[in-house]
């Protein structure tokens, strides 16, 4: 039976360690102090065009602060994220820790609930630091809904992502500076060679993939937005119970081990399934357009009516408009 006391209290005590890391203090002061200038130039002093653009959609604000955000903690996490076991080992605490009655999954659970909480908190702060700006901007409104969709959307799935791959790797190849090159070396080719290519399937940061919210329209995509978000979540689980099942421990518990096997296979399958229809909606699309464009070929020669004049006259309502169109047209 997994302990939710053994979870929190590896959690509190990795927690306390990272908080302690003057490498993380350093990141998290930084990133505050880069995003309340480019702030203060984009939204209270103009900033030119892009400033503009992030005032004119209060949707934008939050975003763009999460989205910077959301680059740099992605690389700084698999700094922390994958020091978990050799920094056991260095403090020599591994005996220390290992000879508690506790399971691989409570420690391994643990210790990604202390890693997550801490970059949650940095996340909350700059949400908090947008909110301010956003109020003291003049004559920009405030889309209170996009603060909690973005900071779950974006921050959320990327963390459990980067976090899972970055114990699976240290539990395969147990060597912190192997595991550096591959996952810095991946995040490089996905943010500067991949990019949006491949219908933004590699963007687990969701630096590409549009997610703008408007006011007026929501989410031009939001079924796209669950699907790849869920991707990485999916996997990014799958890869946390893969861990506990490779931990090399004695377990505690054989059928968490086992079990924690099972729901790696499903969730990584889940991660699998969600991208199959990721990029099958896509293909759907590009059919789609396809036939329209050759539908509008074969007829491109045929004469059509030609329009003469049109009128529209449209009426304001408060919540809808009404509009009609007189169209007056020559038969050729």
């Amino acid at each position: 039976m997994i302990s939710f006391h053994n979870i929190l209290s590896i959690a509190k005590y990795e927690r306390k360690t990272l908080l302690r890391s003057w490498f993380f203090r350093i990141f998290g002061i930084l990133s505050l102090v880069v995003l309340f200038g480019m702030n203060f130039g984009m939204i209270i002093q103009g900033g030119g065009g892009e400033g503009w653009a992030i005032r004119s959609i209060p949707g934008a604000i939050p975003y763009f602060n999460l989205l910077i955000l959301n680059v740099a903690q992605a690389i700084i996490a698999v700094f922390l994220a994958s020091d978990f076991l050799k920094r056991d080992k260095k403090l020599d605490t591994t005996e220390v820790i290992y000879m508690r009655s506790m399971t691989n999954g409570e420690y391994v659970v643990g210790k990604t609930w202390g890693n997550l909480q801490v970059f949650l908190v940095l996340n909350v702060l700059v949400v908090i630091m947008a909110l301010i700006f956003n109020l003291l901007a003049k004559g920009t409104g405030i889309s209170w809904g996009s603060y909690g969709i973005y900071l779950i959307a974006i921050s959320v799935p990327t963390l459990i992502f980067i976090m899972g791959l970055s114990f699976l790797l240290m539990s395969v190849i147990r060597n912190q500076a192997i595991t550096f090159v591959l996952i810095l070396g991946y995040i490089g080719i996905t943010l500067f060679l991949l990019q949006a290519k491949f219908y933004y399937i590699f963007d687990y940061m969701a630096f590409n993939i549009p997610m703008l919210n408007s006011e007026i329209v929501g989410f031009g995509n939001l079924e796209t937005i669950l699907i790849h978000r869920g991707i990485y979540l999916s996997l990014g689980l799958g890869f946390i119970f893969m861990t506990i099942f490779l931990l090399k421990r004695l377990p505690q518990s054989e059928a968490t081990t086992w079990i924690s096997l099972v729901l790696s296979i499903i969730f990584i399958s889940g991660g699998g399934y969600l991208a199959f229809n990721h990029i099958n909606n896509f293909k759907i699309t590009e059919k789609f357009r396809a036939d329209v464009v050759e539908l509008n070929n074969k007829y491109v020669g045929e004469k059509t009516p030609s329009t003469i004049a049109q009128n529209i006259s449209v009426q304001h309502n408060p919540e809808t408009i009404e509009a009609t169109s007189e169209i007056t047209l020559r038969n050729e």
